[in-house]
């Protein structure tokens, strides 16, 4: 299996016919290959065991059975099923992080569409990882645009830097437990006050399904500064040894097993006013710019998925799986499916390089409306695109698998539970159908002048 499609290659060209991107673009896709990959599945085989039978092994060998040794066993059967931090450090030094950003920043200054051919390459091969820096840019992008309007912080720059470089990791916390999706601006509880010298806030409150929760050192949190419904809600860093934050329940879930998704809790945390991000009360346009371009990353990952199923799925219909004595190839429909898949993961791959390509041109004109409309219509297309053919891919390998696709070391099933971030992740489909209708319709008035 390549990790370097021919439409990635031909988008880039297109583009900038540089080799540089392409020989770029190969290397990762060998690192991915060679480092990232192997990483992963061996995660994927100490969770197909046995935890029970693992314990007694262990506790077989270390011949003590007192709750210290048991819980030693436990964690060290929980560090298997980890990715090594050596493997995260080796991502950091291909240039992934910091690649789109300036060099003023820290960054490479390299084009926005080959992060997200990078993006979808990494996502081939492991999900987890590819959306812990999928959501770590998206804060990213948020302090950049800011930075460059010349309304952030000396300690939001600074953060900023390192994030990019590495030395970060970032969270974005929007959702809370009984407040998400579309209404989460209207019913978001946390909240932020002034604190009594007003030089600083005072946050308290929590945030569910946070991606990166356990792993992040800085969190962009979301809080209520006000109950203004159109500018009540701010955007504040927040880091993980500030007092009165902490980690809650970290969640054991079916999809992207290694990555981290949890809950965060403020009581008391006071930060000081070089910690709000920008200015106070619009925080929700803020998320909104994060969230168009974190459409984007989430349409990269569920991309590569989609092709990482589709190849295995061709695979299994030409090589393995038998049905009346035939291949599975030989059989129309599976013809019917391979067409079918060939032709909308091109479509969802076309769709996001386009809307990374925008986005780019947006980033140079951030005062085009015309020009907003068109990315915010491309970034959501390909979200919603990308998300659906990436669960039609695993679904069509599951059931090329047939019953055997249900046992715990088979990928196909593997494929599919992921397939569901991508789904919910920033936005389900209902949300991103209302935006784009929206936009459209913004459009169409504006050329009519309505």
């Amino acid at each position: 299996m390549s990790y370097i499609t021919p439409g990635q290659k031909e988008w880039l060209q297109m583009l900038y016919n540089d080799k540089t991107y392409l020989e770029m673009l190969e290397s990762f896709g060998t690192f991915v290959e060679k480092k990232v990959l192997p990483a992963e599945l061996d995660t994927e085989v100490h969770r197909a065991k046995n935890p029970l039978s693992e314990i007694k092994s262990i506790l077989k060998d270390k011949n003590r059975f007192d709750w210290e040794t048991i819980e030693q066993s436990i964690n060290e059967i929980k560090s298997q099923q980890k990715i090594p931090e050596e493997v995260y450090q080796q991502i950091v030094e291909s240039g992934l992080v910091g690649m789109t950003f300036s060099e003023e920043l820290g960054g490479l200054g390299l084009p926005y569409p080959l992060f997200i051919c990078f993006l979808e390459t990494l996502g081939k091969a492991s999900p987890s990882i590819g959306v812990r820096y999928a959501i770590s840019n998206t804060v990213c992008e948020g302090l950049r645009f800011n930075h460059e309007a010349g309304d952030l912080s000396d300690y939001c720059l600074a953060t900023l830097k390192q994030i990019i470089f590495g030395e970060k990791l970032a969270a974005f916390c929007l959702t809370e437990v009984s407040a998400s999706g579309s209404n989460i601006m209207q019913e978001m509880t946390t909240r932020a006050v002034s604190n009594s010298n007003g030089n600083g806030y005072i946050l308290n409150g929590s945030k569910f399904w946070i991606t990166n929760a356990e792993t992040a050192n800085v969190y962009a949190i979301f809080a209520r500064t006000s109950d203004d419904n159109s500018n009540g809600i701010s955007l504040f860093l927040v880091e993980r040894e500030t007092p009165g934050f902490r980690v809650g329940q970290v969640f054991e879930k079916r999809v992207v097993e290694n990555s981290s998704l949890g809950e965060l809790v403020l009581k008391d945390v006071e930060i000081p006013m070089q910690n709000r991000v920008g200015n106070v009360g619009e925080g929700m346009r803020y998320a909104i710019r994060m969230l168009n371009s974190g459409r984007i990353t989430i349409a990269a990952l569920a991309t590569g998925l989609a092709q990482r199923a589709f190849e295995e799925f061709l695979e299994n219909a030409v090589e393995g799986k038998k049905a009346g004595q035939k291949h599975l190839i030989e059989y129309d429909r599976t013809k019917a499916r391979i067409a079918e898949l060939s032709m909308e993961i091109n479509a969802a791959r076309d769709m996001t390089l386009r809307a990374a390509w925008l986005k780019e041109q947006f980033d140079l004109d951030p005062d085009n409306q015309n020009l907003l409309w068109s990315y915010v219509i491309a970034s959501n297309n390909a979200k919603l695109k990308a998300s659906l053919i990436a669960q039609k891919s695993c679904d069509y390998l599951i059931k090329s698998w047939g019953a055997s696709s249900v046992v715990k070391e088979n990928r196909a099933m593997k494929h599919y539970l992921d397939s569901w971030l991508y789904y919910f992740g920033e936005a389900v489909p209902e949300v991103l159908e209302n935006t784009i209708a929206h936009m459209e319709i913004k459009k169409y008035k504006s050329a009519k002048g309505l």
